[in-house]
This record gives C-alpha cells, sequence and structure tokens, in this order.
C-alpha cells in the first residue's frame, strides 16, 4: 500500500516538473547580459541619468556577469546549445 502511495505521488508530481528549466536559466541570463549591454552603452547626459544607469547596472548585477555566466556554462557543460547561448551573450564582455 505505501508503494501505490509513493508511486502515485511521483507520477503526480512529475507532471509539475519543467522540462525546460535549463533553458529558462539559460534565458534570463541572456536576458540580463543584453541589459546589461545596454544600461552600459547608454549616454549619461546629466546627473540624473547617470544615476538611473548607474542604478540599473547594479540592479542588474552586471559587474558579475562574467562570473556568474562562466558558472552557468559549468552547470550546462552537457547541453552544447546552452553553451552557445551562454558564449554568446559573453561576447560583448
Amino acid at each position: 500500500m505505501r508503494m501505490l502511495v509513493f508511486g502515485a505521488a511521483a507520477v503526480a508530481l512529475a507532471g509539475c516538473a519543467d522540462p525546460t528549466w535549463s533553458d529558462d536559466a539559460v534565458t534570463r541570463f541572456v536576458e540580463r547580459a543584453e541589459m546589461c549591454e545596454h544600461w552600459a552603452g547608454e549616454e549619461p547626459y546629466d546627473d540624473a541619468r547617470q544615476a538611473e544607469i548607474d542604478r540599473n547596472l547594479n540592479d542588474l548585477r552586471c559587474t558579475t556577469i562574467r562570473r556568474d555566466g562562466e558558472a552557468l556554462k559549468l552547470s550546462r557543460k552537457d547541453r552544447p546549445e546552452d553553451l552557445g547561448r551562454i558564449d554568446a551573450a559573453l561576447a560583448g564582455f
């Protein structure tokens, strides 16, 4: 009886698993890298704009983008398509 309950729970939870978790993490990283590149290229035409740029670069943790990308690559070493996307995102840094 215990095995039947365990088996039913396992089947029910399997439906909750997201098969694209890796792609989601890589997608979030790529989007973050793109935003870092965007904000780094913005023109600080006055003090308020400079503050906005700095705030966004800080919020996006742009100073750690290369390190974070390398760590993500280690966790995706068996997924060449993810490695390619990460490398492409890091090309601007």
